[in-house]
């Protein structure tokens, strides 16, 4: 396992969301909500994206799960 350090902030939006799912903590839902925008970035990216095109990916996804605001 690798440690990743993310904002208070986030880890209070974190907790609040871990209490509306089935997970049985923060870190198991951070980890899923990980692996789903890296598994789609990587589905729908492809080779001939460039960096920011992917971090624009990132982003919109992130913000469609609710962990950045528009």
């Amino acid at each position: 396992m690798t440690d990743i350090t993310i904002s208070d902030e986030l880890a209070d939006r974190i907790d609040a969301r871990v209490d509306q799912t089935d997970f049985e903590s923060p870190a198991e839902y951070a980890e899923f909500v990980l692996s789903e925008v890296v598994t789609r970035v990587e589905r729908d990216g492809g080779s001939d994206e460039s960096a920011e095109t992917s971090r624009e990916g990132v982003e919109d996804r992130l913000q469609s799960l609710g962990y950045l605001e528009e």
